[in-house]
């Protein structure tokens, strides 16, 4: 079964590919002049630079942001397929069903549909029955992700998932955070209190360090304002803070400044400790 926002005619979630159909039968007006006048043309007769084109215009996920910025990718056109969001046939944004016509195209646009969208996450349990959907072959397609972390997240999902991302998901290159709290009561939003959800959680911060090989990892929300620097040394590289609800620095007690550099000069061990605990391709 496909992620939710792709389609009812969702691609093949198996590594193998589908059964082909005669679409070598389907005639199109010839597109240059070199062909003679009473030839058929095939798709796959294209030049593949235009079939990936056409793939690109059927398999990634493109809307009006008007309808919901939200769910825009930066400020482009581009719509976040929303894995835990059930989406009505009105607004699919896509045409996966030419995947199951056969298996030249199969194997040419399938990596297009995995590799070229962003997949918004809203919970881990979400993520893990995408992983299983989609099969070992194609989450290793999968290179931008957008993890939502809700202020009432259990911490033990997300930490049994990081290090099966980081062994699956190999191709993964762009990841961004962004942790929730309980914003309506403000004045509690103190460190180990509930409302503030997981971003100060030491344990998720430093299993999510295991991720590495990334490109690019982006923090946004409420979360502690030193993970970024601590991310960026763990994992080896840029961190893009988005940092308008992170502690500040002087919310910090001076118990709590001495835990976290204690905490800090201990990330080196306890990173070796956690790449025995779960080993992953580098």
């Amino acid at each position: 079964m496909p992620p939710s926002d792709i389609s009812n005619s969702g691609p093949s979630t198996s590594h193998q590919a589908p059964s082909p159909r005669r679409l070598d039968r389907l005639v199109i007006t010839p597109a240059t002049n070199n062909v003679k006048a009473n030839n058929n043309v095939s798709f796959l007769s294209l030049p593949l630079e235009i079939r990936l084109q056409i793939y690109d215009l059927l398999l990634v996920s493109r809307y009006d942001p008007a309808q919901n910025p939200s769910w825009a990718v930066g400020n482009t056109h581009q719509k976040r397929i929303i894995l835990d969001m059930d989406q009505s046939p009105e607004y699919r944004t896509m045409e996966p069903g030419i995947l199951r016509t056969c298996k030249q195209i199969y194997h040419e646009a399938n990596p297009i549909l995995y590799s070229d969208n962003v997949f918004k996450i809203g919970g881990a349990e979400y993520m893990f029955r995408f992983i299983v959907r989609v099969g070992p072959v194609n989450i290793q397609f999968v290179k931008s992700i957008y993890i939502w972390v809700h202020w009432l997240s259990d911490l033990h999902p997300w930490l049994q998932l990081f290090p099966i991302l980081a062994k699956e998901a190999t191709g993964l290159r762009n990841v961004e955070f962004e942790w929730g709290a309980n914003r309506e009561f403000p004045w509690h939003l103190k460190r180990g209190v509930k409302e503030t959800g997981l971003g100060d959680k030491l344990h998720f911060l430093r299993t999510l360090g295991i991720i590495q090989g990334r490109e690019n990892l982006a923090t946004n929300g409420y979360y502690a304002m030193d993970w970024p620097a601590y991310l960026e040394r763990s994992m080896a590289l840029g961190v893009r803070a988005v940092c308008g609800d992170c502690r500040d620095e002087g919310c910090l007690s001076d118990e709590e400044s001495k835990d976290r550099e204690f905490i800090l000069a201990l990330n080196e061990t306890e990173m070796e400790n956690l790449r025995t605990r779960f080993p992953f391709n580098r």
